[in-house]
């Protein structure tokens, strides 16, 4: 059988003692198991030399507009003396030296006050992103394995493309009657086989979809975030979470034309669609569903503040600088740190590229509803009108 041997005899394994399982159970150990699992190791994921681009791969930009983000919201809690930033599934912990550089370059006073909190269960994981910190800003950085250790959050919880990885459901459609696929093995190769949907969290799911849909087609349902959701809420005292992922509203991530979902895996910037193939070796992501995340999040107590694509999240948030450099053209020409900027600002931005396909969500906790929004959603519509 192919892929990574050990974690391919665990799951065989595990289907011979106890039969079919749910995918989201497949999808957790192809990408978290602690020993084998494709998030557990320290390879490179990212970039030219991994399997796929970010926004963090850009450079620095990102972090940096973040960070102004990040700044207005520790303002309009009233610049409190103690605010923590909660990032989880931090990776190489780049977007974190990225954040806090530029919060020490923009605001003094925002610096002295700001903290970061990188959430990690696996040890050497740790180990890694520590030793690629400057000693100057490791006093600001603390380490726990995850939301458990969390208590009385006042900040924000930063959440950049963690939710695509959360495991999710698969289910199908055909001959009028939904189904559960399950994950079995068939001679030396995984496969699905169908089965009913029991779990309730799946029974709601599919009511919520929009109809008709073509038969046969195939989507997925991230019943993960719904739970992760409600975590960060219990956590949060007063704040903020912000949320960057590639995704849809519901009614476009169900459409009728959809018919094969939006599960994809990524290995050396090759795309595929076998989700069972190489366990271990290859990404494998699913679209967010931003309508069921809000919704989640309205259950939580959490207050649906800002959603907007990219493109207009940098137009809003990067446009201070965008001006800056404007009047320093007219008065000095295109300068290196204006070509500099330009060069990212336009990969962030590109409809083409991540500006359209990359959304941000904005959640609230204890704020008055009438605060002014963040300059990233200077221009996005109302979020609800946007979602439903």
């Amino acid at each position: 059988m192919p892929g990574s041997l050990p974690l391919v005899d665990f799951i065989r394994d595990h289907l011979q003692r106890h039969g079919p399982v749910p995918f989201p159970w497949f999808m957790e150990q192809a990408l978290y198991h602690p020993a084998h699992g494709y998030y557990s190791s320290t390879r490179i994921r990212t970039g030219r030399q991994g399997d796929y681009y970010t926004n963090v791969s850009v450079g620095p930009l990102y972090g940096q507009l973040l960070a102004s983000q990040v700044i207005e919201m520790w303002k309009l809690l009233g610049s409190p003396s103690r605010f923590t930033i909660v990032e989880e599934g931090a990776e190489d912990a780049q977007l974190a030296m990225d954040m806090l550089s530029a919060i020490k370059e923009e605001s003094v006073e925002a610096a002295a006050c700001i903290s970061y909190t990188i959430l990690e269960p696996i040890p050497r994981k740790r180990l890694h992103q520590r030793a690629r910190f400057d000693p100057a800003f490791l006093e600001k950085v603390t380490w726990l394995t995850g939301l458990t250790d969390l208590h009385g959050v006042t900040g924000a919880f930063i959440s950049n493309e963690l939710v695509d990885a959360m495991p999710v459901h698969i289910i199908a459609y055909r001959n009028m009657e939904w189904s559960e696929l399950l994950v079995d093995f068939s001679g030396e190769d995984f496969c699905f086989v169908p089965a009913k949907i029991e779990a309730p969290g799946l029974v709601q799911a599919i009511d919520k979809m929009p109809l008709p849909v073509a038969s046969p087609y195939r989507t997925e349902v991230n019943l993960a975030a719904a739970r992760w959701i409600q975590a960060v809420s219990t956590r949060l005292e007063q704040g903020f979470v912000l949320i960057a992922d590639y995704g849809f509203p519901r009614y476009e991530y169900y459409k009728p034309e959809r018919t094969e979902g939006t599960l994809s895996c990524y290995s050396r910037h090759l795309r595929s669609y076998n989700p069972l193939e190489r366990p271990g070796e290859i990404d494998i992501t699913a679209h967010v569903d931003f309508t069921s995340l809000a919704e989640a999040a309205a259950k939580a107590f959490l207050t649906v503040t800002g959603y907007a694509d990219q493109h207009h999240f940098m137009v809003g948030a990067a446009e201070s600088r965008l001006l800056a450099h404007e009047k320093a053209v007219e008065t000095g020409g295109l300068t290196p740190a204006r070509a500099a900027f330009l060069g990212p600002f336009r990969a962030l931005m590109h409809p083409g590229t991540m500006g359209i396909a990359f959304k941000f969500l904005l959640l609230t906790k204890g704020l008055d509803e009438h605060d002014p929004k963040l300059s990233g959603f200077k221009y996005a519509a109302d979020p609800w009108r946007s979602l439903v």
